[in-house]
């Protein structure tokens, strides 16, 4: 099996790991809509130190798949695939800046915090400008706070074991 190849079928799998973890959430109506708390965050913080800016197709393809195949989300498979695209390569290629490669835990929170942000004003302004509203763009922030810290919580300490576990176990392509 040629480079490219395992690289397609990586990608695939993160891709597929990052629809699970949006997946794995609680739905919470806003504002005449529906918002959601969802594990899809974490999941990228944890691919983007493994694969640095690339992840932004996983995390694009993943979470809006998710979008796609539940109707309460369907609206938002195109602004998904943007803000969580960029929250990718956002959280990557600070994780890889000076040939650090995800190995450092500052550098990587100090990605996952820009990914996050970038998460957090993409919502805001499609809900503002699209969707809610100013009202229900703030009433949606809570939601999207509370994803961003839950991945915050979880990735920080779980991406360096995973990348250590990468390192040994599992062939990660660049």
């Amino acid at each position: 099996m040629n480079s490219k190849t395992k690289r397609l079928i990586q990608l695939a799998l993160f891709a597929a790991l990052i629809y699970i973890g949006t997946s794995l959430h609680i739905k919470i109506p806003i504002g005449g809509g529906t918002s959601m708390v969802h594990l899809g965050t974490t999941v990228i913080f944890i691919v983007a130190v493994l694969i640095g800016k690339d992840a932004w197709l996983p995390s694009a393809i993943g979470c809006a798949l998710m979008d796609l195949l539940d109707p309460a989300f369907a609206l938002w498979v195109i602004p998904t695939f943007i803000i969580k695209g960029l929250t990718g390569y956002t959280a990557g290629k600070i994780a890889f800046l000076n040939g650090k490669e995800g190995t450092s835990t500052i550098q990587n929170t100090i990605g996952f915090v820009f990914g996050g942000i970038v998460s957090l004003t993409g919502y805001f302004l499609v809900n503002w400008i699209i969707f809610k509203g100013w009202q229900g763009a703030v009433a949606s922030l809570l939601t999207s706070i509370t994803t961003t810290a839950i991945g915050l919580i979880i990735a920080i300490p779980l991406s360096m074991a995973v990348k250590s576990a990468a390192k040994r176990f599992i062939y990660v392509t660049k």
